[in-house]
Order: C-alpha cells, then sequence, then structure tokens
C-alpha cells in the first residue's frame, strides 16, 4: 500500500531517514512494507530485545507525524532526531537512560 504526504514524499522515505537516525543510537530497526498495510518502523533494543515498538507515519490536521502502535503521537515527521530520541528513551531499560 503506497503512503505519501502532501508534498508526494512517500512513507517509506520518513520510516527510512527515522530507521537510519536510530541506527546511529544501537538500536536496530528496519521499514517493513506489506500489501494492504501501510508501512511501518519495527525497533528493537538489542541489547533488551523484548523492547521492541512498532512506528508509523500518518497526518493529521495537515501534519505528517510519527506515531506509536498505540495510536499517540511521538512528533512531526520534520523532527526526526527528537523524534530518535523519544523511541530510544521508550526502549531503554530502567536505569539506563542517557
Amino acid at each position: 500500500m503506497a503512503v505519501t504526504d502532501d508534498t508526494g514524499i512517500p512513507a517509506t522515505v520518513h520510516l527510512t531517514r527515522l530507521t537510519e537516525r536510530l541506527k546511529e543510537d544501537g538500536l536496530h530497526a528496519r521499514v517493513r512494507v506489506a500489501s494492504r498495510r501501510p508501512p511501518e518502523l519495527i525497533v528493537v533494543n538489542p541489547d533488551a530485545p523484548a523492547l521492541s515498538e512498532i512506528v508509523y507515519t500518518a497526518p493529521q490536521e495537515g501534519t505528517w507525524w510519527y506515531w506509536w502502535s498505540w495510536h499517540e503521537k511521538i512528533g512531526p515527521v520534520a523532527e526526526t532526531d527528537a523524534v530518535a530520541r523519544k523511541i530510544h528513551h521508550v526502549l531503554t531499560p530502567t536505569g539506563r537512560s542517557r
């Protein structure tokens, strides 16, 4: 299922940008594209594999956002670094936060 933002940028481009940023932080991340489903980003903490999350992109009120799997906004796609920090924080075991 192809999903694009208002400028024609595919959702996979936003997710790939975030993937690269998360990998810089040492997290495992990959974009999954399946038929009949919007693309999603699977993120795993390699030091604690039970800590994983699925992230996706979708618009709301004219702005494209990264979203948690439980349908809560993480941040706008224009703020990839801030979003990566939030994801890293959530996937870090208690007592190990940066």
